[in-house]
Order: C-alpha cells, then structure tokens, then sequence
C-alpha cells in the first residue's frame, strides 16, 4: 500500500536551501512480475511534475512506497542553475541504502556536489555510506560508494566498463598505509587498461608507487618524501621507445624550492628544429633537450 511521505528537512533547514530548492512532486508505483511478465524488471519507479510542488507540503513530493517489508522513498528537485538533484532510500531486509544522483541542465548525468548531497540528506535519514552517481572522465558515468572503506566505484563509457577501488588502513593522517586499483575493460570482459598505486606514510617521511599499463604502453612510478626532501623517479615505455627522469628536491622555504633533475633518454633530434614566426602575446615554446637540469621555483604571496 502507499504511505503518504513526510517531505519535510530533518531539523532546522535554511531558507536560503528552500529558495534555491524547488521540489517535484512524485507519485510512486510498484513494476512487479519480472521477465515473465512483459520483461519488465520488478522495482519501484517515481514519475511527477515540476510544478505545484511545496517543501512545507508532505504530500505534493518526496514518492514513498512500501511492499513486501521493503519500504522505498525518493526525493528529487531543481537547483537555481537548472540541475535536477535527486535521492532514492530504500529498506529492503532490514538493510538500508542510499542512492543519489544529478542530471546538468542539458540532461547528462554528472556527479552531485557534497552540498546537494548534504541538501537531499536533510529530506528523510540517509544511509551513512550511500552511493553517489559519479563519473571520472567527460565520458563515463557510475556509481561509487561515498565514505565508505574500502571506496568502491563502477563507471560504464564509451564500449568500456571502469572498476575502481580504494581502501585506506590507519585513520591517523600521519600515519597510513592506502592503495588504489582502477581496471578498464570492453564490454566483452577483455583488460584494456589497469593502474595500481600504493603509498605508506609515517609522520613526515613517506613511500609511494605506482603502475599504468594502457594497450602497449606501461609507465612506473615510484617517489619518496623525508622531511624537506623529496625523490620522484618515473619510467614509461611504449615498444622500443623508453622515457626515464629522476628529479631530486629540496624545499628551502615554503615558497622557494630548489629540484635536480635526470633525464637521460632525451636526446636531442637530428635536425634542428624549423623557426616559425610567432607574436609578442603567444610566443614559442623552446624544447628542451638537456639530460641535465637545476630549477628555482619561487611561488609568490
């Protein structure tokens, strides 16, 4: 049977979030039967208006259904900037969950900022770890768990499917041990693209690495930091071609850092480079071909 929502924010809420927070009513439905019955995934769906809909009121938004001791809410709105921001809270065996999720103005969906996750969070009590739509390029999008350890995240792109995971163990900020992998596959299972990274830090000395491998190209990394030092080294091959740099730093001040650097598969071409004419306002970037450097860096205030 339907239940009848209370829409209104727990606690004290802003004006300020009501203004720039129009809700849609929703009216919920229950989608039972599965594939046996017109090939319809048992569920439960939210549909509504833009219109007519008041925070103050409990039953022009915020859908609410419940079924077989599963209860569903769901909360969605549009932002001043003309986003669509919405939530779904399930309980299902006890067990609750948290989905949240953005579209932009033009209809794609994007991740939503910790703000609006914080402004749905207000309208029924949310799971403490909910999953949030998310994306990590321009051309992917998923879901991953917010808070969580370890952070799971699930992305589906252009004929790829993204799985990224990272875990943390030590909850002091000066002394832990974290690592992350990311997986890339086709839509066929085949690995096309994976990176690992590992990184332990114990007070102000730390120890961290990394490694990418994308079709035939692979890229090593490792760095190492003791109070004012630091050490990077990376090495990326591609076939016959390697890259290796080493880059030694010492930080003098905290706007002032002095770094040696090794680059020794530069090598400079055969032919010098042809002069091309260029403007005062944009001019050329002279390649550098030194196996050899000493920068200064002065950061001004």
């Amino acid at each position: 049977m339907g239940l009848a929502p209370l829409t209104r924010p727990l606690g004290q809420t802003p004006q300020t979030d009501l203004d720039r927070f129009h809700l849609i009513p929703l009216s919920s439905c229950p989608i039972l039967g599965g594939d046996k019955a017109g090939g319809l995934p048992s569920g439960v769906v939210f549909t509504g208006r833009s219109f007519e809909a008041a925070s103050e009121n409990s039953l022009s938004c915020c859908g609410r259904y419940n079924f077989n001791n599963s209860l569903h809410q769901g909360v969605a709105g549009m932002v001043d900037d003309g986003s669509l921001i919405f939530a779904v809270n399930s309980w299902v065996s006890g067990r609750r969950c948290t989905v949240m999720g953005a579209f932009d103005p033009f209809g794609k969906p994007v991740a939503p900022t910790k703000p609006q996750q914080d402004l749905l969070a207000k309208y029924f009590p949310t799971t403490e770890r909910p999953i949030v739509l998310d994306t990590k390029a321009k051309s992917d999008i998923g879901f991953r768990t917010n808070g969580a350890n370890p952070n799971v995240g699930v992305y589906v792109g252009n004929k790829t499917i993204i799985f990224d995971v990272h875990a943390r163990l030590g909850d002091d900020s000066k002394r832990y041990l974290e690592g992350g992998a990311t997986v890339t596959t086709d839509f066929d299972g085949k690995v096309t693209g994976q990176a690992y990274t590992l990184t332990a830090k114990d007070g102000n000395a730390s120890l961290g690495g990394g490694y990418e491998r994308k079709g035939t190209q692979t890229i090593e990394s490792v760095n190492a930091t003791w109070d004012k030092w630091s050490l990077a080294g990376k090495r990326s091959r591609d076939g016959a071609n390697k890259d290796r740099q080493l880059d030694l730093s010492f930080r003098a001040s905290e706007r002032v850092t002095i770094k040696a650097s090794w680059r020794p598969d530069v090598k400079p071409p055969s032919t010098p480079p042809r002069m091309t004419s260029y403007s005062f306002d944009k001019p050329p970037v002279v390649p550098n071909y030194s196996q050899y450097m000493v920068t200064f860096e002065i950061r001004l205030p």
